[in-house]
């Protein structure tokens, strides 16, 4: 079967097929085990491998470290990926993907490949994977998915068993005689725009403990979002993660900060407003608060608090300073609109 344009029907089922991908790569059911385990033996038999011992994880964290991975969930992806890069996932994985890329890309034309990625592959992708970590294989196989009920039955029958895998488990890490499979979150909390988000706890949370908390996107230490009184002022002003240090101003309180550090403002243009603090026995702290002159999708701004040296004796001059601009007088951004 060729695959050249698809129909007016067809077109109007893909936001529907990302919609159905993206519950299922964010779905906080229960792993349902006895369909994951079936779809890894068949996933190993269609690469052909010995079906394999199958270990199961609380969490991604809980897998990595039973693979002497990692520590932390910042590398749980970079080594988890770098790993199976190694093993046979290569085998199990992509060489059924690149096999069946192959078969399906000669089927379909050019603009039907491009609109079912867009409109499919790309949006489950920002909504499972990049926004909140979720089942890392819901983006590329919900596109192929869409293929296979578009008539492309024959093209995108080894991706059987992964397709399985992805609608009853969490994360899967194949290995030549063992595969590691985590259970999915139990809990998961998002913003109005899908980013993670939790103003009392977890945003992201697994059986074995294992969670991420968040602030509309933002990940950062547990206590800023459970115990917001903890944080200090000195805290935030040595936070080195621009971001992390909005996080904590805006939970802290912008007005209290300045007023706790007696900061006073020196100067103010168009680009920021300059505050000073001297300090004994070291040299002053200076910091230039700016408005983000481009707008967030909701209409807000974000505020930004960057320290600066305190040579510094302009907003202009400390903003340009941020951006590498030795001149201040060669700084003038264009504003996005």
């Amino acid at each position: 079967m060729q695959l050249d344009q698809l129909t007016p029907e067809q077109e109007r089922r893909l936001p529907e097929i990302a919609a159905e991908w993206t519950a299922i790569g964010l779905s906080t059911a229960p792993a349902d085990r006895p369909t994951a385990e079936q779809a890894i033996r068949q996933m190993y038999q269609q690469a052909g491998l010995a079906a394999p011992r199958i270990v199961w994880c609380g969490s991604p964290l809980s897998q990595g470290l039973t693979r002497h991975l990692v520590r932390v969930w910042g590398s749980v992806r970079d080594s988890a990926w770098a790993s199976v890069r190694a093993s046979v996932w290569v085998s199990v994985r992509d060489s059924v993907r690149d096999s069946v890329w192959d078969s399906v890309r000669a089927s379909v034309g050019a603009s039907v490949w491009d609109s079912v990625w867009d409109s499919v592959g790309a949006s489950v992708w920002a909504s499972v994977w990049d926004s909140v970590y979720g089942q890392h294989d819901a983006g590329w196989l919900a596109s192929y998915d869409a293929f296979r009920r578009f008539g492309l039955v024959d093209q995108t029958a080894p991706l059987a068993g992964l397709i399985a895998l992805a609608k009853s488990a969490g994360w899967a890490l194949p290995h030549e005689r063992v595969c590691w499979v985590s259970e999915r979150h139990h809990a998961l909390h998002r913003d109005d725009r899908g980013r993670l988000h939790a103003a009392d706890g977890p945003a992201l949370a697994y059986s074995d403990g294992f969670a991420i908390h968040a602030w509309h996107g933002v990940r950062v230490p547990a206590r800023i979002i459970e115990t917001p009184d903890t944080i200090t002022s000195e805290e935030i002003t040595a936070e080195p993660n621009a971001e992390v240090r909005r996080v904590m101003l805006e939970r802290f309180g912008a007005d209290r900060y300045i007023r706790e550090l007696g900061a006073e403002r020196v100067q103010g243009d168009d680009y920021g407003s300059l505050y000073r603090v001297e300090r004994v026995d070291d040299s002053p702290l200076v910091m230039v608060h700016v408005t983000n002159s481009t707008p967030e999708p909701d209409g807000s701004a974000k505020d930004y608090w960057l320290r600066v040296p305190p040579e510094m004796q302009s907003a202009r001059e400390a903003v340009a300073w941020t951006f590498q601009v030795d001149n201040p007088e060669d700084y003038a951004p264009t504003i996005e609109t």
